[in-house]
Order: C-alpha cells, then sequence, then structure tokens
C-alpha cells in the first residue's frame, strides 16, 4: 500500500506540475512528452483525494446516507437521531446511526472536511485498522457524553445528529500524534494543532457563553475526551511520539496564553 502523503508535498508536487504544464504541453506536441505528463496537475490531486482510503469510505458513506435519508419518510430518519430518551428506553443504535445523520448540506460539508483533513492524519499515523477504533469509539463516547449532559444535568431531551463527535475523536488524536503537521485549509500552511485547538475553543466557548447555536459542544467535547482512551489504548507502541506532541501542544498553548494576558495587559486587547 503507498504511503499516505502529507500536504505539503502534495502542495509542492501539484505547484511544479502546474508550472511546468505548458511546457510539457509544448513538447507534447513535437512528441517530446505524453498526455500524461500535462494532465499531471490532475493526477496528483486525484492521487491526494484517494490515497486515505478508510477516510475517503468514511466520507463516502456518509454522503451515500444522507442522500438515502432524502428519500426516507421523516419518521424513519428521526429514529435514527440520538437522544436521551432513547437511552431510558435502553436503546441505543443512535449512538451510531446518529453519527451518520446530518441536518443539511452544510452540517455535511463541513463536517466532511474535517474529516478529510485530521482524519488523513491519523490514518497516516496509525493507519486504517486502528483508526476504525478511533473514529467509532468517539463516536459512541460522544454520544453518551451528550446523553449524560442532556438528561442529567439539564434535564432536556435534546436531540443530536451529525459526525462531529467522531471527528473530534480524529481531531484530538491528530494534534496528539503529529501537532506539527502542516495544513492548508486556510490556503496558508498551518500547523494542524493550530486549527484543532481553534475547534476546540469554539466549543469550549459555545459551552461557557451557553450559545443557542444548535451545535453539539458537550458532545464535541465528549469526542475529544476520548482521545485520551483511544490515543493510549490503540496507539500503545508510540509512546514517545505521543508524549512530545502531549508537550508540544501544552507547551503552545502556554505561550498563547502568556503571550494573550501580556496583550491584554498592555491594552492590546479588548475586554
Amino acid at each position: 500500500m503507498e504511503p499516505i502523503r502529507s500536504e505539503t508535498r502534495f502542495v509542492w508536487a501539484l505547484l511544479r506540475g502546474v508550472l511546468l504544464a505548458p511546457l510539457a504541453l509544448v513538447l507534447m506536441l513535437f512528441g517530446k512528452r505524453k498526455l500524461s505528463d500535462v494532465l499531471s496537475p490532475f493526477k496528483e490531486l486525484f492521487l491526494f483525494v484517494t490515497e486515505p482510503k478508510l477516510t475517503i469510505t468514511l466520507i463516502t458513506i456518509n454522503i451515500f446516507v444522507f442522500i438515502l435519508a432524502g428519500f426516507l419518510p421523516v419518521e424513519i430518519v428521526s429514529k435514527g437521531a440520538l437522544s436521551p430518551s432513547t437511552a431510558v428506553e435502553f436503546y441505543f443504535l443512535p449512538l451510531l446511526t446518529a453519527g451518520f445523520l446530518h441536518a443539511n448540506l452544510l452540517h455535511l460539508f463541513s463536517n466532511m472536511l474535517g474529516i478529510f483533513i485530521f482524519g488523513r492524519v491519523v490514518e497516516r499515523e496509525i493507519g486504517a485498522a486502528k483508526m476504525i477504533g478511533a473514529y467509532f469509539g468517539a463516536m459512541i463516547i460522544s454520544g453518551l457524553f451528550h446523553i449524560g449532559i442532556y438528561r442529567f444535568y439539564f434535564q432536556q431531551d435534546a436531540s443530536g445528529i451529525g459526525a462531529s463527535g467522531a471527528l473530534m475523536g480524529l481531531v484530538a488524536m491528530a494534534i496528539l500524534l503529529d501537532p506539527l503537521y502542516l495544513t492548508y485549509e486556510f490556503l496558508v500552511p498551518l500547523p494542524i494543532m493550530v486549527v484543532g485547538w481553534l475547534a476546540i475553543y469554539a466549543d469550549i466557548t459555545g459551552i461557557i457563553s451557553n450559545a443557542a447555536d444548535g451545535i453539539g459542544h458537550f458532545a464535541h467535547l465528549g469526542g475529544f475526551l476520548s482521545a485520551a482512551i483511544f490515543g493510549f489504548i490503540l496507539n500503545f507502541e508510540q509512546k514517545k511520539k505521543r508524549r512530545l506532541g502531549l508537550i508540544i501542544n501544552i507547551a503552545s498553548l502556554a505561550l498563547w496564553i502568556l503571550i494573550a494576558y501580556f496583550l491584554k495587559y498592555k491594552g492590546m486587547l479588548p475586554g
């Protein structure tokens, strides 16, 4: 099996292909190059997308379920949603089915983009077999977290759907396994640790402010915490790398907190 390349390697290969494509086209006219040389950028893009086999499989299944749900009666689809009442009735199938249901195209797209970015890193680091355990483990733990919080703390029967709980498990594992891996999600190279912590920060602030945004922040937090379990169970042999990733994350967060405190002290930040 071909190794999963980093995004940086893909970007450089794509740029090289784009820059050389005009020259390759001219040379092809004189019989010095093949059509495959001209189409090199498309080949690089295809390889980049298809290399993480499990990640793409999970995305494909989610898209298929989203399309299928559009043809099913609402009553049937709603039974797949996760809610505290289903747990009281000892009906736990939604712990799995809810993770493949999405409210709309934007909900689906944002989760699938996250799975592609962070799932690629996790699959690259620990392989497809262990990633399956991490993904579904995070899905189940995030669902139980959602049920527990709304059942015993808020005492509300709030339903939840979406792959974001499982996604947050991938986020946590990715920033732990390879925190300095560069991703180009915002068209500029950023350590995946930064992107991951921005997502976590959004959930923490959403919980603190009790934001009524329809986002399952508590389920996200449960998915994130799942990495503390599966990061050790599924990746025990990479103990040194995991410890280094944890140190890098903690040190970086501490540095940013000190910088923010200094800027706030100097009146350069609001509040």
